[in-house]
């Protein structure tokens, strides 16, 4: 479903751009209808109607698009879906009173940090619900256009089937007569039926004209002329309209402004055809080639007009004026482009065709913003796999889905080593190691345990060995058993009991290959934990803070509080895009998303080496095993003082398990009493000397954190 409502979701988008575009060129023709010729009016249209058919759309920064407010930043129009549907990834936000704004992205069911307006759990479902229904009547629509179609399309070849092939010589004549003029060379057959209501011509690569049997007693020259303009539209390819059409129309089946564009389009073909046809044959032919239209319209206008795939006569009043007007009015070269038209069809092609340009964030080793806007979300979301906390305050922040956590906890034996969140599976993960014969487990979850438990991205080749439900201590639930098999096999236990359609799990019991419990929970146990589940404002938080001081960064939020804890000031080049930012220990790490692979730790603590060097004038190996080489000197960037440490690793046969750089690149300085460290790592030693040192000043330029959050409001 979540597929079919991002479908739905860009189709809307498209539907949405395509018509404002519409409306503009249907504006430009009505204006300036006497001022541009027949072709270029078909060009036009066929843009719009190529529009409506791409649902991947190239940028461009002459997108007409461009016009439209904040558009250009960051998709606008996709960001407003978004409140609507929370798969659309883009979105936009205020982020102080004087109306900056910064690009944000999101993964998947991370929604809940958008800036808009707090809405309930049950506004929501109806939300989606209202969604959930618009895209099954859309994909309806789409299936029944569909359908139709080919019974159309079918109905069409069997009528077509019962014409038969004419070999009349005179006509034969004509035919070919006609192909020297329009300079078609492949081979064309005439067919004639008793049950077409006009005459047509099939296939782009192998045409067939067929006609009805009335036609075959009029003049020569009409017939003539009826040739020439079904030729013409093989010529010109005019079936790609009509095939183009199907599609805009069969996606945007609800838009009623398509279904207008594939009229007009379908009677300016007409038009187009004919100015071709009379482009041919000359000035001094009009006036006869009007008349074979008007003889030709009077046979068939009893007959009911068929909808049909290929190209036809259309026999509507106001369609055969603008025809016999324009036939009236024709001059010689009124088909024909100029240079001047070619220039103007290309740039028009580029403003309609394509998206704006959007901001995109900078490569840090290419280019860095001048913005001094304080961005929300830190992290970016591919490297948002899972994310760990210290606390169960700051989970919850960031769990999009009602959960609840056992008051009860084992004595003496509980401790929670992990808090994890996996967005985009909508799980929660405790977990402690195995210690002293105890291991704990437990995760919540909207979709059934069996799914993460058999993903062999966890797991060595997973599979379950045993399942049964039970009804224990008065708890209903089910035990999955699974085997894990890498190099060491073992057996897990998992207890999964369901409540108000989330999945509680608790791994209760681990077995080795020899059958060696090596952790385990009483059943008792894990039944006292389910029964003590509450509401996690009802429970005491302090049973979930993890012991070790690693603080991780996903939001501003998160930072302003580990500023706090650090207890000092550094330089943030806050528009840069990151892996990862942590705290341990009072230090600052950052791990940079970019071409180079860097971190970024930043201390109050002189570094070791920096101390070293700065005192010995030399650094001494004290890790021979794991390091070749060290290579220390001091060197000047932006007048400051800077150490530069390149360090060789051994072959990776010392660590036959674990993939390593070969090489280092260490820069160390001093700012403000503050020790920024900076390494970038290599696979093989392919630094560039200039992109390196134009991170170094950038960071070395940043605002400090306390400025960024000043400038921004947020104190």
């Amino acid at each position: 479903m979540d597929i079919l409502n991002t479908v739905f979701m860009n189709v809307l988008l498209v539907t949405f751009t395509s018509s404002i575009i519409a409306v503009v060129i249907l504006l430009i023709r009505y204006l300036f209808k006497t001022k541009i010729n027949i072709r270029f009016n078909q060009i036009l249209l066929s843009f719009i109607l190529l529009r409506f058919c791409m649902l991947i759309v190239p940028e461009s920064s002459i997108s007409i698009l461009n016009l439209l407010p904040q558009y250009g930043t960051e998709n606008t129009i996709s960001g407003s879906l978004s409140t609507i549907h929370p798969h659309i990834k883009s979105q936009q936000t205020t982020i102080n009173d004087i109306g900056k704004k910064t690009q944000i992205k999101y993964s998947q069911n991370t929604d809940k940090h958008l800036d808009t307006p707090n809405i309930n759990t049950e506004q929501v479902k109806h939300r989606f619900s209202i969604i959930n229904i618009l895209s099954i009547i859309w994909l309806a629509g789409v299936l029944i256009i569909l359908v139709g179609s080919i019974i159309i399309q079918k109905r069409f070849i069997i009528r077509l089937k019962s014409c038969k092939q004419i070999d009349d010589s005179d006509l034969i004549i004509i035919i070919d007569k006609c192909k020297k003029i329009l300079g078609i060379k492949r081979n064309v057959n005439i067919y004639m039926g008793d049950n077409l209501t006009s005459p047509l011509i099939t296939d782009l690569f192998k045409p067939n004209v067929y006609i009805p049997k009335q036609m075959i007693n009029v003049d020569q020259e009409h017939f003539q002329h009826v040739i020439l303009h079904e030729l013409a539209h093989y010529k010109r390819k005019d079936l790609i309209y009509n095939i183009l059409s199907v599609i805009a129309v069969g996606i945007h089946w609800f838009n009623p402004i398509i279904w207008k564009i594939t009229s007009i389009i379908k009677s300016d073909i007409e038009l187009a055809c004919d100015t071709y046809v009379l482009d041919k044959l000359g000035e001094d032919n009009a006036i006869s080639y009007g008349e074979s239209i008007l003889i030709v319209t009077r046979l068939f206008l009893t007959r009911r007009n068929q909808i049909e795939l290929a190209c036809y006569f259309s026999n509507t009043k106001k369609q055969l004026e603008r025809r016999i007007i324009m036939i009236n009015n024709f001059k010689k070269n009124t088909y024909k482009f100029t240079a001047l038209s070619i220039m103007i069809a290309l740039l028009i092609g580029g403003i309609v065709l394509t998206n704006p340009v959007k901001t995109k964030a900078q490569e840090p080793q290419m280019k860095f913003v001048e913005n001094k806007d304080i961005v929300e979300e830190l992290i970016e979301p591919r490297f948002r796999y899972y994310k760990e906390y210290n606390d169960l305050d700051r989970l919850l922040k960031d769990v999009d889905f009602n959960i609840l956590i056992p008051e009860y906890i084992i004595e003496d034996d509980y401790n929670i080593e992990c808090i994890q969140f996996i967005p985009e599976e909508g799980r929660v993960n405790f977990f402690n190691s195995i210690n002293n014969g105890f291991y704990f487990n437990i995760n919540i979850s909207k979709t059934h345990p069996e799914f993460y438990l058999l993903n062999k991205a966890y797991n060595s080749n997973p599979s379950i060995i045993n399942r049964y439900f039970i009804n224990f201590e008065g708890i209903e639930g089910e035990v999955i058993e699974i085997s894990i098999g890498g190099k060491i096999v073992t057996k897990h236990k998992h207890l999964v009991f369901e409540k108000d359609d989330i999945y509680y799990d608790i791994e209760y019991k681990v077995i080795d290959q020899d059958n060696n419990v090596i952790g385990e929970i009483d059943l008792l146990e894990v039944a006292k934990m389910i029964k003590s589940l509450k509401d996690p404002e009802d429970i005491n938080k302090d049973n979930f803070i993890i012991p070790y001081k690693t603080t991780h960064i996903y939001r501003m939020e998160d930072m302003k509080e580990a500023r706090e804890n650090v207890g000092f000031d550094f330089k943030f080049p806050i528009d840069n895009k990151y892996r990862s930012i942590s705290i341990i220990n009072e230090k600052i790490i950052l791990i940079s998303d970019s071409e180079y692979n860097y971190s970024l730790s930043i201390e109050k603590k002189e570094p070791y080496y920096y101390n070293q060097f700065n005192e010995h004038g030399k650094i001494n190996n004290d890790n021979e095993k794991m390091i070749k080489r060290l290579e220390a000197n001091w060197e000047y960037i932006k007048n400051k003082k800077v150490l530069k440490l390149i360090t060789t690793f051994n072959n990776s046969d010392q660590r036959p398990f674990e993939k390593t750089a070969d090489e280092s690149i260490q820069f160390i300085w001093e700012d403000n009493d503050i020790y920024y460290n900076i390494v970038f790592s290599s696979f093989a030693n392919n630094y560039n000397k200039t992109e390196m040192e134009k991170i170094i000043k950038h960071i070395m330029d940043s605002n400090s954190f306390d400025e960024i959050i000043k400038e921004n409001g947020m104190n």
